[in-house]
């Protein structure tokens, strides 16, 4: 079965204007940021490797991170309009994941869940007629590597989010209902509204918890994918904007598109693309 370039289409128009929204929200502290960050530098791996992903701890000065985040912001917008080729998109992975190092305080999970679809999106298929099996790629090598990659960002939502929360059942607060009251008496994040609705709070404590544990079930059916996907953007939405972390819950939704039947995500690109008619017809 070959990739449906409609899914992986919209994915990675959603990934791009993710990645546009995080760098314009975070250009007001940008010197606390990338210029001059606050958190110190990460070890990277060992070999080669770290030359991609801490580029400012191993031969790139900080002082060109702010010049770095400029690059990624136009190669983002370029991502908006035009087949992402796999250059374009090891260079976003590099930037990306080299100023995510470099500033690694200010990361969420939701920056973590980017840096690695950003990685595997390198081999996914652009559409482009390069892509297609020929007898310079024997048995549709290619083809091959695109759907393993498909795959394996498709995985990698569920296993954030089955993770997550059984992660979750191996404390206490979460498993006894006592979580989400706990974080809503906390000023750091709050919200305070929350705080002493007794049952409303337990509701929701075992309602985040449940459904981060289907997550990775209900969304192989198509019925039971559209309650969790709708459910997943209150979810996200609505704990981003009360407890301030917006940007991962974004990341999040977007990568939900990969997960979109190939019908339904051509149709919503077409709304957003509009196919002109041919001069004259």
């Amino acid at each position: 079965m070959s990739v449906p370039q409609g899914p992986v289409r919209l994915f990675r128009l959603a990934v791009h204007a993710w990645l546009i929204l995080d760098i314009l929200a975070s250009l007001p502290a940008a010197e606390w940021i990338w210029d001059r960050p606050i958190s110190s530098y990460l070890p990277g791996p060992p070999g080669p490797f770290r030359y991609l992903t801490h580029a400012f701890s191993s031969w790139l000065p900080g002082s060109l991170a702010l010049p770095a985040v400029g690059v990624l912001l136009l190669l983002s917008v370029r991502g908006l309009f035009r087949p992402s080729r796999w250059w374009s998109a090891l260079l976003v992975w590099g930037l990306f994941t080299s100023l995510l190092n470099h500033a690694w305080l200010v990361g969420t999970g939701g920056h973590q869940l980017m840096a690695n679809v950003l990685f595997w999106m390198i081999f996914l298929p652009d559409g482009q007629a390069n892509d297609r099996p020929s007898a310079k790629t024997p048995g549709g090598m290619r083809e091959v590597i695109g759907r393993t990659a498909f795959w394996i960002i498709r995985l990698q939502l569920l296993v954030a989010y089955g993770a997550t929360g059984v992660q979750k059942l191996t404390g206490y607060q979460w498993t006894h209902g006592h979580a989400i009251g706990i974080v809503s008496t906390d000023p750091d994040y709050g919200p305070a509204f929350l705080a002493g609705q007794g049952i409303l709070l337990v509701i929701l404590n075992y309602a985040v918890l449940g459904f981060q544990l289907t997550f990775p079930l209900a969304v192989w059916w198509r019925r039971t994918r559209i309650i969790w996907m709708w459910s997943g953007l209150v979810f996200h939405i609505g704990t981003g904007v009360a407890f301030g972390i917006l940007d991962m819950g974004l990341a999040f939704l977007a990568v939900y598109p990969i997960w979109w039947g190939d019908a339904k995500a051509t149709k919503v690109l077409r709304s957003m693309y509009p196919v002109r008619s041919p001069q004259g017809s």
